[in-house]
């Protein structure tokens, strides 16, 4: 019995310390560094033209400049593979397949600008986006708020587990911000976990829809590990649903 009651006041005062202790968050790359990831986003669409779409994409992030306020990073996409069902129709993608069709091949010609061209992205080191640039691709061709909703803005001060922090993301394409509260829920062997709970608005304020999920942050560099995040809208006239989950590839 004495030693039971030994093990649990051992196992409330690891936590209790680990609930205290603070953390400042902030991106900390080395300059040079890469790291590959995996994206992998489902939509349902559900309106005038529903479809469901899946895509599964290769990306590295090279940290190419560091500085005390900023990092530069580059990332360069390896491989698209894409699955989509417009009810009669269906369309499948693979970018290192040839293509066999006349439909592959003009989503081979789409999806080009994006395979041969690299991105730029300059974030400060709360890991907010400050500028992107992604030369000779269309902005139908790639969606902006996939590489914002990569990462999510650091709070200002040090915070401990259980602290909430908001945050806004602007997703410029569909002319709609998103608003989230965030949560250092727990520090495990993987790094910082934090919850995400938030809301999207149209450019007149109304209210579209909602995003909940979850970011595992390294515990050295502070960048997204993985991540799930599902969001639910109605925009101009059609429900879409969607998850886009984030994975580290070592």
């Amino acid at each position: 019995m004495q030693k039971l009651s030994s093990l649990l006041l051992f196992v409330f005062f690891i936590t209790y310390t680990q609930a205290q202790e603070k953390v400042l968050l902030r991106l900390a790359p080395q300059q040079g560094e890469t790291k590959t990831y995996e994206m992998i986003m489902k939509s349902d669409i559900e309106g005038p033209q529903s479809m469901i779409m899946d895509m599964n994409m290769g990306l590295t992030m090279t940290a190419k400049e560091v500085t005390t306020d900023s990092i530069t990073y580059e990332s360069k996409y390896g491989k698209i593979r894409t699955d989509i069902n417009a009810g009669m129709m269906t369309i499948s993608y693979d970018s290192e397949k040839t293509p066999e069709n006349q439909m592959e091949e003009m989503m081979a010609s789409q999806f080009k600008p994006l395979l041969e061209s690299t991105l730029s992205i300059v974030m400060d080191k709360r890991a907010k986006v400050i500028s992107m640039d992604f030369p000779n691709v269309p902005d139908q061709a790639f969606d902006r708020g996939s590489i914002q909703g990569m990462s999510i803005s650091f709070p200002e001060n040090e915070i401990a587990i259980g602290d909430s922090w908001d945050s806004e993301i602007a997703l410029e394409q569909l002319g709609a911000k998103g608003t989230t509260t965030n949560t250092l829920t727990e520090k495990t062997a993987d790094g910082y976990r934090v919850s995400v709970s938030g809301n999207y608005t149209d450019n007149s304020g109304n209210f579209i829809g909602t995003a909940t999920g979850y970011y595992v942050l390294d515990p050295k560099t502070f960048f997204t590990k993985n991540s799930t995040v599902t969001s639910e809208m109605e925009f101009q006239g059609s429900k879409i649903k969607s998850t886009v989950e984030l994975r580290e590839v070592n």
